[in-house]
């Protein structure tokens, strides 16, 4: 729509908000220009914050970008850059305009929470369409890993809550002009994004380039190429991206002021407007895209986390039961001729037994098994438990294979624990004796027997793990970046988790899933399933 020329008798567009009360009171004053703050209406979800402008036009389309960057990269200045040009704010006039919540700094909203600006189309914008902001803090801020993983998390509920956005139009990565490598956060930033999204957004990600002032190609787009982001690209199959000179908001500055500074001021206005522009035409030519395959990607991501967690305690326990029968086959082996002459022959055994934990939190307990398939878990009914993830469409669970009629959620959970116990040649002798003849076992018959539930208790740990297997299978077809973990690298990680936490038991478990890992790397050689 094109902006009201002078020879309009009305009010230019941000005077026309001025007196419809909708700008905050003028947040800095001085000679050159005031600079104002939109009255927005906060709407707060569980995880991430809702701001709202205007009320809704039913008769626009709205367009929705995701802004994401790491900290520094001039997200913020480009967002209000972007508001500016929306509402029509030109050089000349001594008024700019943020997108910020009254009485709250910027940099305390983007760098804490996921904010979705929802400004609503009204008569006069420079945009057709109505336009949602979703602006992620910064990732790779001073909050660490554990700060990125909440950015990840409050993300995926904005993308699954009723208040947060069902479509999306574009992903912008910001990044700087003067980068001319990919740094490691920077790297970090983009996977943790791309993570979170299925393939079919890939045609929607674009690069928005800060600090630019060279009309040719950044050298930073090189930098995207060799890193090989997933993105749209042009017909020359480059990345798509779009210039902005954004180092701060210009102002303008009073004629009688020497110097160039003003003109130069004024050059860098117009043209970060020109590209604002540039950009808000080209967002229209972006397929819309669904955010259903995204959320199955967060919801498989979700249930994976939740499955691993569950089969950890149940590996643990088959890895070790394992262990302690190849132990006790052997010893059965080297003393086999004492243990003919001593019935009463002793041994010792390490067995894995489980007790009751009271907790404040609910989690979903198998009665059938009595193990605890998922804790914490938001499901506090047992008649609604299948609405958690471990369960599969047919209401089996995914840790334990039980059906969901037999688990409950209840305040307290299940807990694993090794105890060392004595045992007699006698009693083992007793459980392998076949009901059938009136023969008694001898130790090789018992060591036979020791074999097969050795193997059996094998399968079962595999069994465990092959479940994961199909968690990560997947999410490789679904993903646009896929887990780079293949099964074995979580063998790996749950036998560095055994050496550094160093429960009772460690050591045994450790040797069986290195035999474990041994036997997958041989099934995969050889292309088995």
């Amino acid at each position: 729509m094109e902006r009201r020329g002078e020879d309009n008798l009305q009010e230019p567009y941000w005077k026309t908000i001025a007196g419809g009360l909708v700008f905050a009171k003028q947040t800095i004053v001085n000679k050159i220009c005031s600079i104002y703050n939109l009255v927005l209406t906060k709407v707060v979800d569980a995880l991430f914050i809702k701001m709202l402008f205007g009320k809704k036009n039913l008769q626009k389309t709205h367009k929705v970008i995701m802004m994401v960057g790491q900290t520094g990269a001039g997200k913020s200045t480009l967002i209000n850059g972007m508001i500016n040009h929306i509402l029509g704010v030109e050089w000349k006039d001594n008024v700019r305009i943020k997108l910020i919540e009254e009485h709250t700094s910027l940099d305390q909203i983007q760098t804490s929470n996921v904010t979705c600006y929802e400004i609503n189309h009204q008569e006069g914008f420079k945009i057709p369409y109505s336009l949602i902001i979703l602006d992620t803090p910064g990732f790779g801020h001073t909050g660490g890993t554990e700060a990125d993983k909440h950015i990840v998390k409050q993300i995926r509920a904005c993308f699954t809550s009723p208040a947060g956005v069902q479509h999306i139009d574009a992903v912008c990565f910001v990044i700087r002009d003067t980068d001319i490598r990919l740094t490691d956060a920077q790297k970090y930033v983009f996977d943790s994004v791309l993570w979170i999204f299925g393939k079919d957004i890939e045609e929607n990600i674009i690069f928005c380039v800060t600090h630019c002032d060279d009309p040719e190609e950044p050298e930073v787009i090189n930098t995207v190429v060799e890193a090989s982001v997933p993105c749209r690209k042009d017909e020359q199959d480059r990345p798509v991206y779009f210039r902005f000179n954004n180092s701060d908001i210009p102002v303008h500055s009073d004629n009688k002021i020497k110097g160039g500074s003003s003109k130069i001021g004024e050059i860098h206005w117009e043209e970060s407007m020109e590209n604002m522009e540039k950009f808000f035409n080209f967002l229209p030519n972006l397929n819309t895209r669904s955010l259903s395959l995204t959320q199955e990607v967060l919801k498989e991501r979700r249930a994976l986390q939740i499955i691993l967690e569950g089969l950890i305690p149940k590996m643990e326990e088959q890895t070790l039961k394992a262990h302690e029968l190849e132990k006790l086959k052997n010893t059965l082996k080297e003393q086999e001729a004492d243990i003919e002459r001593n019935k009463h022959f002793q041994y010792e055994e390490k067995e894995t037994r489980t007790r009751k934990i009271k907790t404040d939190e609910t989690s979903v307990n198998c009665r059938e098994c009595e193990t605890t398939c998922h804790h914490p878990c938001k499901v506090s009914h047992s008649k609604l438990a299948y609405f958690c993830e471990v369960f599969y469409w047919n209401a089996d669970c995914r840790v334990c294979g039980h059906g969901q009629s037999r688990h409950f959620c209840e305040r307290h959970k299940w807990e694993t624990y090794v105890v060392t116990v004595k045992k007699t040649y006698e009693e083992l002798k007793k459980k392998y004796e076949e009901k059938a003849n009136a023969m008694k076992s001898s130790v090789q018959n018992v060591c036979d027997k020791l074999s097969a539930e050795i193997q059996t208790a094998e399968r079962e740990a595999l069994k465990l793990i092959e479940t994961a297997k199909k968690c990560l299978q997947r999410l490789q077809e679904i993903a646009l970046k896929p887990d780079p973990f293949t099964i074995t690298d979580y063998i790996s990680l749950l036998i560095n988790d055994e050496a550094s936490n160093k429960k009772p038991g460690y050591i045994e478990r450790i040797k069986v899933l290195r035999k474990l890992k041994q036997q997958i790397k041989e099934k995969e050689t050889r292309n088995e399933k």
